[in-house]
């Protein structure tokens, strides 16, 4: 076999962000990723990544018995940041809980996880956003990587958000 493709974007990935704790996170993914598959959940050792653990989110990708329903997406550990900047308890919800008539933007990180789940490649990008936060935001850096226990299908997706607060202050308050 070749190259798994998860390998070239995650190269692409690495050349295009730029905080310091998105490419600590490409780059222990990098080094623990084999060559022509999936790292699966397993080789993830929180342990060796203390500084960046209030920034990442797992989800487990639960599917359906039936083909042609999407998978759902069980928050399994979600960072102090994360959960304090959505201000809504995660972990044991699936994501597809918090889409509501008057909140939509929470369909944006399940899209992108599907698209992870479909593709097995990693999402990365930098910009604006497209989630209702408890706080403004100036930028992200989101990176969702897949794991897959048999090296091919994924079956979680762990995640970074580096989010840059335009109100630190409220952002440090309890």
């Amino acid at each position: 076999m070749g190259m798994h493709p998860n390998l070239q974007a995650l190269d692409a990935a690495l050349a295009q962000a730029q905080s310091r704790h998105v490419l600590e996170f490409l780059r222990y993914f990098r080094a623990l990723h084999p060559q022509d598959r999936l790292p699966g959940r397993d080789a993830f050792d929180p342990v060796e990544l203390p500084r960046l653990l209030p920034d990442i989110i797992l989800t487990k990708v639960v599917t359906s018995a039936d083909p042609a329903a999407a998978p759902r997406f069980l928050v399994k550990v979600a960072g102090e940041r994360i959960a304090k900047s959505l201000n809504r308890p995660l972990i044991g919800h699936y994501l597809d809980e918090f889409v509501t008539a008057e909140d939509q933007s929470v369909r944006f990180p399940i899209a992108d996880r599907e698209t992870v789940v479909k593709t097995g490649r990693l999402i990365f990008w930098r910009g604006l956003p497209r989630l209702k936060f408890r706080l403004d935001f100036s930028q992200l850096e989101v990176c969702h990587f897949p794991l897959a226990g048999d090296g091919r299908a994924v079956d979680h997706i762990i995640s970074i958000i580096v989010y840059e607060a335009l109100d630190r202050e409220g952002f440090s308050a309890k």
